[in-house]
């Protein structure tokens, strides 16, 4: 109960793990429904990475550096929960059905999703947390924990094989 209680006070170098954790709580959220693409799913795994960041927060050396930790965190909890459940989703027909019109625009937006689905775990981090979410390469570094020309090359690299993969669309689905 004491260690509880330490962690909710605020020491005086710093913030509580509750203040720091709610200025994340939509981030982390967002991030996680991107990964399971279910609302419940996507709140178990915030709730679990929260509990595991939770236990580790006294091991956090420097407050600033906490949503690069906490983003972390909550990408290998996501990525566990997908190997858990083996990657299945289930798709409500209902949500699916649409005019003649919006076939088109759909047709290129599922191309891009089943490449999306695709691509390595790692992959789709990158490109989510890069163009979804708006990280500088150099924030990317340090969530992942690897060198800045690292980050750039896979990110590169992952982009090359989108276009590729998108660019073959046209032939297997007749050109659009």
């Amino acid at each position: 109960m004491k260690r509880l209680k330490r962690l909710f006070k605020s020491p005086p170098s710093g913030p509580t793990f509750e203040s720091l954790i709610k200025d994340e709580q939509e981030k982390l959220y967002k991030i996680a429904y991107a990964y399971v693409k279910n609302e419940q799913d996507a709140l178990d795994v915030v709730q679990e990475a929260i509990i595991n960041a939770y236990k580790a927060f006294p091991k956090l050396e420097n407050p600033q550096y906490f949503s690069t930790w906490m983003t972390r965190i909550l990408i290998n909890t996501a990525i566990n929960e997908l190997r858990r459940r083996k990657k299945i989703t289930f798709l409500d027909i209902e949500k699916h059905e649409q005019s003649a019109k919006e076939t088109h625009l759909s047709i290129h937006k599922l191309d891009l999703a089943q490449v999306l689905e695709r691509l390595k775990p790692e992959q789709r981090s990158l490109l989510m947390m890069r163009f979804t979410y708006g990280y500088s390469i150099k924030e990317m570094a340090q969530i992942f924990e690897k060198p800045e020309g690292t980050i750039k090359s896979q990110l590169h690299r992952t982009l090359a094989q989108v276009k590729a993969e998108l660019e073959e669309g046209g032939e297997k689905y007749g050109e659009a």
